[in-house]
């Protein structure tokens, strides 16, 4: 006799470049990561979603009890602190080797943080890898250009690398 395991659902955050989405995401043995570069699946399906804009994320405008956003749109996920699994276990179970601290531009958002890679950072490869469109950063801090005062910090985030706009690699201070 097989054992299926259950979908647990998980409360995920979603940014858009105007919009703050929060929301109920199933998962079935599968990390955040997985479920973003599934290619099978082009869109986030939400339960008990909320949406806010991005310049007062705190206000929620509508409440759903279901909602989609197109993966193409997401320009960041990420899972806030939760008591049913620490965070730490869901993101960091695939980190690779080499960390390297980056600074990242999208639209309306700046992004610091560390990326993870198999070898030396080449910064044309984010862009060339196919395979991954959203690329997890540890130790994350985003700013929203619509409300600076508003500072996301998270230990892990996933960052969709095709509304990447411009990244660079951070050199320690003084050098």
């Amino acid at each position: 006799m097989s054992s299926v395991e259950p979908a647990v659902a998980y409360r995920v955050v979603i940014l858009t470049s105007t919009h703050y989405v929060s929301g109920d995401l199933l998962f079935k043995n599968q990390r955040l990561s997985d479920y973003l570069n599934d290619r099978r699946e082009s869109v986030i399906s939400l339960r008990k979603a909320e949406v806010a804009r991005l310049q007062d994320p705190g206000k929620i405008l509508q409440a759903h009890p279901a909602a989609v956003i197109p993966k193409t749109w997401a320009m960041i996920a990420f899972e806030p602190p939760q008591k049913s699994i620490p965070q730490a276990h869901r993101f960091y179970g695939y980190v690779k080797k080499q960390e390297h601290e980056v600074f990242i531009l999208m639209d309306r958002l700046e992004v610091r943080g560390i990326l993870h890679t198999q070898a030396d950072l080449d910064l044309r490869r984010v862009f060339l890898d196919a395979a991954n469109s959203f690329l997890p950063l540890t130790k994350a801090v985003v700013t929203l250009f619509a409300n600076e005062k508003y500072v996301i910090q998270q230990d892990a985030i996933m960052v969709n690398a095709n509304l990447i706009r411009y990244i660079a690699k951070m050199e320690p201070v003084g050098t």
